[in-house]
């Protein structure tokens, strides 16, 4: 696999959890008071962007223009759909060198019917894992876009504009609300898609991101008497459970997540 695509699955990755600590963990931690910036006139506030609510969003930021560095070129996601799948490939002499030793091999063990597989295979995966991680940043570039438009722009403007008309207000309001909750679920779609995760986990992580935001829009919008909010944050407790959990789910199934096929992590120990 190009280690461009590797890195930069990697790097997508490394930021949805970091993603998932920004809005979820630092949202609980500063409800109890336990993050706090120690002066009397600096107080952080869950219903609006803290100092380490920007300062997660600004590493997000640099992890994912970084992860853009190495996305896949237009040019080269064509090239690579384009690659034959043949044992007549165009190859460099390294490769043909380790293919040839790979053959002789397979020869040695009586396992030639799998020769014409070789060449085949590879090739497919790089075209398969080279496209998916081009398509993948553009879904959580929207899913990212969407969150730093909803969190510091439409959110900010609703407060600063305070618009007079209770029906456009709640339009906006449960607007806004909406593009929370579907920003978070791409990045729950993205992060499951990595670790391959099974139906019934893939049911409960999702299930768990849709509750959490439900809650922390105030249902969308729609209680406006009393402040559901407040019970996100002890959902948020939960956040650190599930990010151990899958890591855990990772490492006891690495060699079946996309995540291990794409980059290629090594098991150092048994699980």
């Amino acid at each position: 696999m190009p280690i461009s695509v590797k890195i930069c699955t990697f790097l997508i990755f490394a930021g949805i959890n970091l993603r998932f600590v920004t809005e979820n963990v630092i949202n609980a931690l500063i409800f109890f008071n336990i993050l706090q910036s120690g002066s009397p006139g600096i107080k952080f506030d869950i219903h609006a962007p803290s100092l380490p609510d920007i300062y997660g969003d600004i590493i997000m930021v640099i992890v994912f223009a970084v992860a853009y560095l190495f996305t896949p070129a237009a040019a080269i996601k064509r090239t690579v759909k384009n690659l034959p799948g043949n044992l007549k490939d165009d190859l460099d002499e390294r490769y043909q060198e380790v293919i040839k030793q790979l053959k002789n091999y397979l020869k040695k063990k009586e396992l030639a019917p799998l020769l014409s597989h070789i060449h085949k295979g590879s090739i497919r995966q790089i075209k398969r894992y080279t496209c998916w991680t081009k398509d993948i940043f553009c879904v959580v570039s929207v899913g990212f876009g969407l969150y730093l438009f909803s969190k510091y722009i439409l959110s900010v403007g609703l407060e600063v504009l305070n618009i007079e008309n209770e029906n456009i207000n709640f339009i906006l309001n449960s607007l806004n609300d909406v593009i929370k909750l579907c920003s978070s679920l791409l990045f729950v779609y993205i992060y499951c898609s990595y670790l391959s995760t099974n139906r019934v986990i893939n049911f409960i992580i999702y299930g768990f991101f849709f509750i959490r935001n439900f809650f922390s829009t105030n249902a969308i919008g729609l209680f406006t008497e009393c402040d559901v909010h407040v019970v996100a944050p002890f959902l948020d407790v939960l956040t650190p459970i599930i990010i151990i959990y899958t890591m855990f789910y990772f490492f006891a199934n690495y060699r079946t997540t996309l995540l291990f096929k794409i980059v290629g992590i090594k098991k150092n120990v048994t699980v």
